[in-house]
């Protein structure tokens, strides 16, 4: 890993706090502590990620400090976690394809009770029709698999 620039002379002070051998292991987690709770780059993440790593992996540590470790990694853990993208929703086009589901469905029903072909008006009152919005993505393996499955 490149050298990873602090961008905080208090970041960078507990950082020091965290890596030193001259303080007991108990403050060093206490500056881990304070590093993760506050924004930090994702390289200063990668280092205590480590350094709590290596405590909660150190037989000779007491395991109230294996505990604490182990509960901060996780918090490291959830900070790393990518958060998705949002997607504009086509609302008029969900709304479109709920509609063309809803009338698919009341012909499958048809069908089922050999009422097919049916009576003029058979698509109206469909009751609430909800919008639907389908994942582009992979669409065609789906719909392959949907239709398998049937």
């Amino acid at each position: 890993m490149a050298e990873a620039e602090i961008p905080s002379p208090v970041l960078d002070a507990l950082l020091d706090i965290m890596t030193s051998d001259d303080i007991p292991e108990a403050r060093c987690i206490d500056a881990a502590k304070a590093i993760i709770e506050y924004e930090s780059p994702p390289e200063v993440f990668a280092i205590v990620h480590a350094y709590l790593m290596g405590v909660a992996q150190d037989a000779g540590q007491p395991v109230e400090l294996k505990l604490k470790a182990l509960e901060l990694i996780r918090k490291v853990e959830a900070r790393r976690v990518v958060p998705g993208t949002s997607k504009a929703i086509d609302t008029a086009q969900a709304m479109a394809l709920g509609n063309r589901v809803a009338i698919a469905k009341r012909r499958i029903e048809l069908v089922r009770k050999e009422a097919w072909p049916a009576q003029k008006g058979w698509a109206d009152n469909l009751g609430e029709v909800r919008g639907i919005v389908v994942e582009e993505e992979g669409i065609a393996e789906r719909l392959e698999a949907a239709r398998l499955k049937a």
